[in-house]
């Protein structure tokens, strides 16, 4: 399968940053998660860009990924996407970033770690508008430009209490409750997505699959 540009442009990114990471071993290391997070909260200098909540994961190589939640700082304009960065001992650098997200007040996280098993840390998270009101959102981080990848594989499903998927060898999918009448005419239940072959995800089945 042909890798897409922008996924190539980021893995040459992360090799890189772990290349540096390994020639330095031997002196600084990359710091703690909170002095990561504060490095990549100091890259938001301007005022109309807030970086609100931040998520981080640290890979078994030694990198640390954050992911930011980027809100309006205008007043009257409710809008967020969400930033994936990387560091190791040099200064961080952004590696995804999802969309402007209309209305959505803030982006949430259920989980952020390596559920497509690419060294790549994921998002299952939700989005919240002003009201309160949320849905899940799945963003993949090996893509640069990161989409939510449940809107994409399960058009017309209302979901809720996502948690992630998981077999004896880790991760591979989402599970997601969804309400009925849901699109497949099942009754209301847990639906599993696995992560297929490319990092997208499979639609929902209503059977709990072995992962791959």
């Amino acid at each position: 399968m042909t890798r897409p540009r922008g996924a190539t442009l980021l893995a040459a990114t992360v090799a890189v940053v772990a290349t540096c990471s390994r020639e330095r071993a031997g002196g600084a290391n990359a710091g703690t998660e909170e002095q990561v997070t504060e490095r990549v909260r100091a890259a938001y200098t301007e005022p109309d860009a807030v970086a609100a909540a931040a998520y981080t994961w640290t890979s078994p190589a030694g990198l640390t990924f954050v992911l930011v939640d980027v809100e309006s700082g205008t007043a009257g304009v409710v809008q967020a996407r969400a930033d994936l960065w990387v560091a190791a001992d040099s200064a961080p650098v952004r590696l995804g970033r999802s969309d402007v997200m209309p209305s959505a007040a803030s982006i949430g996280a259920f989980a952020f770690e390596d559920v497509t098993g690419d060294g790549v840390p994921d998002l299952l998270g939700y989005v919240a508008d002003s009201a309160g009101v949320s849905f899940p959102i799945f963003l993949i981080g090996a893509r640069g430009s990161m989409g939510d990848e449940i809107e994409i594989a399960a058009p017309g499903y209302r979901f809720s209490a996502p948690r992630v998927y998981a077999g004896p060898r880790g991760p591979c999918g989402v599970q997601v409750w969804t309400d009925a009448p849901a699109p497949d005419s099942l009754p209301a239940g847990w639906r599993y997505l696995l992560v297929l072959r490319g990092s997208q995800l499979a639609p929902p089945a209503a059977q709990a699959p072995p992962c791959p």
